[in-house]
């Protein structure tokens, strides 16, 4: 075969080898795409890429994806409680929140970046070590299916969402272990606070 046929036909195998590739990554690229365009929405509040800068807003950006897709459809199904998130939920088919779930937990986390109050920290830390460690291992940075990561997160976030799952309302629904409950009922707002700055502070 003279040389610049040999030259073409590897040309054309390699185009051939390019399309292929092209193709069989076309349903990622569009799945992200759907993730994207579905969870552009949620920025309003929960910041650019899943990042929150509202303190008492949640990162979402880098969360479990399992996790994330299960909190949306209680979300939808009224068994969380929420100001907005079951009305805004409630938009969405389950599938739909599995692909922005899927788009937010592929994103990068980035913790909050608050001021350190020492003091607040170290209590902090012996509450973690002593009745959360188990579960929260990590420093609060595990996550999977079942825990969602709390290590980064802002402090008034935190702190909220600890009030409420240790004074939970008679008509709350509070999808969580008892396990939790048991271990916040004995602790005062002051160390929940404390626990609250710890995680914060936490990468």
């Amino acid at each position: 075969m003279p040389a610049c046929s040999a030259r073409s036909a590897s040309l054309r195998w390699a185009r051939q080898l390019a399309l292929a590739g092209a193709l069989a990554a076309a349903p990622a690229v569009a799945e992200v795409t759907a993730g994207e365009m579905l969870g552009s929405g949620c920025t309003g509040c929960h910041g650019p890429d899943g990042i929150s800068v509202g303190a008492a807003i949640p990162s979402i950006a880098g969360l479990d994806k399992i996790y994330l897709a299960r909190v949306m459809v209680q979300f939808k199904n009224g068994e969380r409680p929420s100001t907005i998130m079951g009305r805004i939920a409630s938009g969405y088919e389950d599938s739909e929140l599995r692909t922005m779930a899927k788009h937010f937990g592929s994103l990068p986390w980035s913790a909050w970046r608050t001021p350190s109050d020492e003091t607040a920290i170290d209590m902090g830390r012996q509450i973690h070590d002593r009745i959360c460690a188990e579960c929260h291992e990590r420093e609060g940075q595990h996550q999977d299916r079942d825990t969602p990561r709390i290590a980064g997160q802002a402090p008034e976030y935190l702190f909220t969402s600890l009030l409420q799952y240790r004074d939970p309302q008679s008509d709350m629904k509070l999808p969580q272990p008892s396990k939790m409950l048991d271990a916040l009922k004995p602790l005062t707002d002051e160390q929940l606070l404390a626990l609250s700055h710890y995680y914060a502070s936490r990468p």
